[in-house]
């Protein structure tokens, strides 16, 4: 009887030894990580660099050629001084010339990869690179001025259309960082097109329409959700990965720390999918739960790599301004040639000219517009929500309105 007694004790031991253990694993931070990983994968998103820049075929692929134009680039950068580099002259124009050939060459392919994915969990971003892309959007902005002043206005057209379709080709590598950078470059590209050629002088029909569908060619609702993915898969898989490696010993709080990153990109994603104007309430508590969490918490390294939602939506917000308000004012030129003056309101360019009117991205109500005796404008109300009535200011994600205003 006691030998029974005691095989029964020595079973029922090893059973709620084994719940407990099974218990403590299912509510372990390794499991709910791993459960969260799985959802990803079954529901088809991106868990690996592979699976947001997937390698392109040789004969598709345009690195080797904007390698070269960026070697190039800076070849001609050290045969001056950084001052007057700077100004980008008719005699720095000149010099970069070659490079910007090569970088127009590198453009015509669909496809670059200026990321490594060895290094990109290691936080080893192309940052020359990107800084190289910028610096051709510059040079082509001051090509735009200089073919302008020549009188060749449809070339200067082109120039801003090759600053566009740079935008599109950052976002083949999305996340964050390429991200900002197609927005810096974008600002770039639109602001050459407000002030070489919108604001004063005129192109023709064909010129307009070129830039026109190169222009509505970048989906930036599509690419901002495919850079909050591809963020989630360098800062909150990748990255984590390699810390894991680096202290093994720490596995268990790292897990901790990535659960909370992911389930902070589960909310953040559908917020961006919705497309603007976004839910600035939703936004606002994701980011106060989130400093909740990790505030006086182990939860330390999540803090680190969670992005600044508020920031982030608001510089997509400005790239839709930008699009937007361009867009209008290029339909507005296209139907003052086929009619010989600008119409009364902006209803008048649907369908022929727009599909329909866009929607001002801070409040939703159609993009302001007004015909001037000579001229127009055409407004957001910009980062303070307010309609201004046109005032037109430099920092108008802060206050004012983001006006074009056109003279002719």
């Amino acid at each position: 009887m006691r030998k029974r007694m005691i095989l029964v004790s020595a079973i029922v031991f090893v059973v709620v030894l084994g719940w407990l253990m099974w218990y403590g694993w299912v509510s372990s931070p390794m499991a709910q990580l791993e459960q969260e990983l799985e959802r990803l994968r079954k529901a088809g998103e991106p868990t690996r660099w592979e699976d947001i820049a997937p390698p392109v075929p040789k004969h598709l692929d345009g690195t080797p050629l904007v390698r070269q134009a960026i070697e190039e680039l800076h070849l001609a950068q050290q045969k001056f001084p950084l001052n007057v580099w700077g100004t980008y002259n008719a005699q720095v124009l000149e010099v970069a010339r070659p490079a910007l050939k090569t970088f127009r060459q590198a453009l015509a392919f669909p496809h670059w990869r200026l990321v490594d994915p060895k290094q990109v969990a290691e936080f080893k971003t192309p940052d020359e690179e990107y800084k190289a892309l910028r610096e051709f959007a510059r040079l082509l902005r001051a090509e735009a001025l200089q073919r302008k002043r020549k009188g060749d206005v449809d070339g200067a057209l082109e120039s801003c259309q090759t600053i566009l379709k740079l935008c599109r080709h950052i976002s083949d590598e999305p996340y964050i960082l390429a991200f900002l950078f197609q927005k810096a470059i974008f600002a770039i590209g639109t602001r050459a097109l407000w002030d070489e050629v919108l604001a004063d002088a005129d192109a023709s029909a064909t010129a307009y329409r070129v830039v026109l569908a190169e222009l509505r060619a970048w989906d930036i609702d599509r690419d901002f959700v495919r850079a909050l993915k591809g963020e989630r898969v360098v800062a909150g898989i990748l990255a984590y990965d390699f810390f894991r490696r680096k202290v093994w010993l720490l596995s268990t709080w790292i897990a901790a720390n990535q659960s909370l990153t992911l389930d902070f990109y589960r909310q953040l994603l559908p917020i961006a999918q919705k497309g603007v104007p976004y839910d600035r309430q939703k936004i606002s508590r994701l980011t106060a739960d989130v400093m909740q969490k990790t505030q006086g918490s182990t939860l330390h390294l999540a803090r680190i790599l969670i992005v600044q939602p508020e920031e982030l939506f608001d510089t997509a917000t400005e790239v839709h301004a930008l699009q937007r308000v361009t867009e209008v004012a290029l339909a507005l030129r296209l139907y003052r040639k086929e009619h010989g003056h600008y119409p009364e309101n902006l209803q008048a360019l649907v369908p022929k000219f727009l599909p329909s009117v866009p929607s001002d991205p801070y409040d939703g109500k159609p993009l302001r517009y007004r015909k001037l005796a000579k001229g127009f404008k055409v407004w957001s109300i910009g980062g303070n929500c307010k309609d201004d009535g046109g005032v037109k200011v430099r920092d108008w994600w802060r206050r004012g309105d983001l006006v074009l205003e056109s003279k002719i």
